[in-house]
């Protein structure tokens, strides 16, 4: 789907038009030069990203990604940001040249999946009969924005997955004036045309981020939920459909 104007979510994260006007007085590089580095990126590999990058995108493309790139965090406990996450976030951004145009900037700056670093790119070891599964992904929350209320929803990104149809994911709520999010997480199936949101499976993390308990919904529990304007699924809903 596909809508004209600037996206909910770059206009929650900078809150006005006079935000937007100076980007256009400084150096376009300096929207996502700061982020590189996060990333893993390397000096010599940042020139060549920030190059390819502010030649090929406008400067509110470039803005909406510095915004997304911002916002993504390592869970506790987890590794560094990896160009690999750089270019999962670009994905995210609405408009639909920004994802593209990173995946191939890093690839041709040496930065992309083919060059991560060797830990990054070595297999799961294999499992040893009787053994419990891998560990999962480190957690990748990102904020998705704020709902009229004032309350926030986030979303664990590894954990995004499904059809163009339909998508399913972690999410975490934050209450109004709360300075963290809620130790409770539901997983939510989004289905995008029919507007509606169910809740599979519920979970409580500790202050490590890790999972202390997890309860999967039966399917009498699972009732898809009409999205109603204005509130955090109605966020999740446009961030994962639109």
């Amino acid at each position: 789907m596909r809508r004209s104007g600037p996206p909910l979510l770059t206009l929650l994260l900078l809150g006005g038009c006079a935000g937007y006007a100076a980007d256009y007085w400084r150096p376009k590089n300096s929207l996502i030069a700061d982020q590189l580095p996060r990333y893993g990126i390397t000096a010599e590999q940042s020139r060549c990203v920030g190059e390819r990058l502010t030649s090929n995108l406008s400067v509110w493309q470039l803005r909406q990604l510095a915004d997304i790139a911002r916002r993504l965090v390592p869970g506790a406990g987890s590794p560094s940001l990896t160009p690999r996450d750089l270019s999962y976030v670009a994905g995210l951004v609405q408009d639909p040249k920004v994802g593209p145009e990173v995946a191939a900037t890093l690839e041709a700056c040496g930065a992309g999946a083919s060059a991560a670093p060797a830990a990054a790119q070595q297999p799961p070891p294999a499992a040893t009969p009787g053994a419990g599964a891998p560990p999962p992904q480190p957690l990748r929350w990102i904020d998705l924005g704020a709902a009229e209320t004032g309350q926030r929803i986030a979303v664990d990104i590894s954990t995004v997955a499904g059809t163009p149809e339909k998508r399913e994911g972690w999410f975490r709520l934050s209450n109004p004036g709360a300075s963290a999010p809620s130790a409770d997480a539901y997983r939510l199936r989004v289905d995008c045309a029919a507007k509606t949101i169910t809740p599979t499976a519920a979970r409580k993390y500790g202050e490590d981020g890790k999972v202390l308990q997890q309860e999967d919904y039966t399917a009498a529990w699972q009732a898809p939920l009409p999205i109603e304007a204005g509130t955090v699924m109605e966020i999740a809903w446009k961030r994962l459909c639109e």
